[in-house]
C-alpha cells in the first residue's frame, strides 16, 4: 500500500491556522479561569472538585499542543493531541444537545465570545478534527520555496478570519434573531 504524504506547504499552513486558534483559546480560556470553570460547570459532566483543575489544565493543554504544532518535529504528536482535545470537546457538546441542553455558553474562548451550544459548534469541530488529522499525516520532501512561504501566511491568515468571522456570526446569531423580531 503506497503511503499518503502531505504536502509541506499544506502542512505548515495548518499548523500556523490551528496554532493561532488553539492558542487564542487557551490564552483567552486563562484571562479568567473562573469564567472558564463555570463554563465547564455547567456542562454537567465533571465531578464538581475538578472543575477548577479542568479549567487550567485543559487551556494549558491547548496552548502546549499550539506550540508544539508548528514545528515538525513534534507536529504529528500535537496535531493528534489537538484532535483527542475536539473529541472531548464535541462530546461534550454533543452530550447536552442530546439532553437538550442548548442555553449554556460553550466556554470555546472563554470571556471573548459568549456561545450558546448548537449543531454549528459540533460540525466547527468536525471540521478541525480533520484538518488535525490531516496535520498528523507524514510531510512529503518538497522543499519550502519562497513562494510557499506567502502562501502559508496568507493561506494561514485568512482561514483564521474566516473562522473567526463565521464563530462570530454564528455565535451571535440567536441575538441578531431577536433583534430581527422587534
Amino acid at each position: 500500500m503506497q503511503q499518503i504524504y502531505i504536502d509541506p506547504a499544506i502542512s505548515y499552513l495548518l499548523a500556523a491556522a490551528l496554532a493561532l486558534i488553539f492558542g487564542a483559546s487557551g490564552l483567552l480560556k486563562l484571562r479568567d479561569p473562573a469564567l472558564f470553570a463555570a463554563a465547564l460547570a455547567n456542562y454537567a459532566l465533571l465531578p464538581r472538585w475538578s472543575e477548577r483543575a479542568f479549567a487550567w489544565t485543559l487551556p494549558i493543554a491547548e496552548i502546549g499542543a499550539a506550540a508544539a504544532v508548528l514545528f515538525p518535529a513534534t507536529r504529528a504528536i500535537a496535531a493528534s493531541a489537538l484532535a483527542l482535545l475536539l473529541v472531548v470537546f464535541t462530546a461534550a457538546i454533543a452530550i447536552n444537545l442530546a439532553r437538550g441542553r442548548t442555553d449554556i455558553d460553550c466556554g470555546c474562548f472563554g470571556p471573548a465570545l459568549r456561545q450558546e451550544l448548537s449543531g454549528w459548534l459540533v460540525a466547527r469541530n468536525l471540521i478541525l478534527m480533520i484538518l488535525a488529522a490531516a496535520l498528523a499525516m507524514p510531510e512529503g520532501a518538497r522543499q519550502i520555496q519562497s513562494l510557499d512561504v506567502v502562501t502559508i501566511v496568507m493561506g494561514a491568515a485568512t482561514f483564521v478570519v474566516l473562522y473567526a468571522n463565521a464563530n462570530y456570526a454564528l455565535g451571535n446569531a440567536l441575538a441578531t434573531r431577536e433583534l430581527e423580531l422587534l
